[in-house]
């Protein structure tokens, strides 16, 4: 009880206080706070002796909210990171690198509405691991065994498998350029800030994007002025799959899955 009043204290003392100071009007902390929790929760990784949680954490908000908190934006960051850090520490989670909290742009959400995306920056450290057990032979001796975590039952170490997959250009001005994709959301356009920046003058700034759901990378137009076709056929919204070719402008990106 103790420890929980502690971290209700550092919530009201180190959140609410600097956001009730700049963002009153705006966005609220509670809010981003618990939905920042929650994806921690939601995205867990239960290991053998660890529970893992992601490090990063993208909270997309309106270009109007971001305008309006953008010059005192690394100190928000850092309050809710050490918020989040607390919060992992209470239940005993741990994280997979350092904890980091960002807040970008979304330009189709509008003004006090807000996304969280989570992804683990670094590799689980229990994909090299094993573990021993002790097994009982029929004469009542003991014999110690070395399995690997992989080897037992999916659901005493993880809570899901991550699907990882590639875009890659394959025609247009960025032919070669690539980018890596798993939980976290990937934006396909001329805005240098996008994780897949593209050259192509017939792309919008934020033409299109890729997110994670249910096991599946999805892409959607973002409202682009000459649409996303794939498999030359024009999309709103998309369940990629290997292979599959993406046209934004006169771009073209294949997916892959690894």
């Amino acid at each position: 009880m103790k420890f929980v009043r502690n971290l209700e204290n550092f919530f009201e003392k180190y959140i609410e206080g600097f956001f009730n100071k700049y963002m009153s009007s705006g966005l609220q902390p509670v809010e981003i706070a618990r939905e920042l929790i929650r994806r921690m929760e939601d995205d867990r990784m239960v290991g053998v002796s660890h529970i893992f949680v992601p490090n990063y954490y993208a909270v997309y908000v309106s270009a109007e909210e971001y305008k309006r908190i953008e010059s005192y934006l690394q100190t928000v960051c850092q309050e809710l990171t050490e918020y989040l850090y607390a919060e992992a520490g209470s239940k005993g989670y741990t994280f997979v690198g350092n904890p980091q909290v960002e807040i970008l742009v979304e330009e189709l959400l509008e003004k006090h509405s807000f996304s969280v995306v989570t992804k683990f920056t670094e590799a689980l450290p229990i994909d090299n691991e094993s573990c021993s057990c002790k097994v009982k032979k029929s004469e009542g001796k003991e014999d110690t065994r070395i399995f690997n975590k992989f080897d037992l039952p999916l659901a005493d170490f993880t809570k899901k498998t991550l699907l990882h997959g590639v875009l890659t250009v394959s025609e247009g001005l960025d032919t070669g350029l690539s980018v890596d994709i798993t939980a976290g959301r990937v934006n396909i356009g001329r805005r240098e800030s996008n994780e897949l920046p593209l050259s192509d003058m017939n792309t919008s700034r934020l033409h299109a994007y890729v997110i994670y759901e249910d096991n599946h990378h999805i892409i959607l137009d973002a409202k682009s002025l000459n649409g996303t076709y794939v498999n030359n056929h024009r999309v709103y919204r998309k369940t990629l799959k290997d292979g599959d070719r993406i046209k934004v402008g006169n771009t073209v990106i294949v997916y892959g899955v690894k």
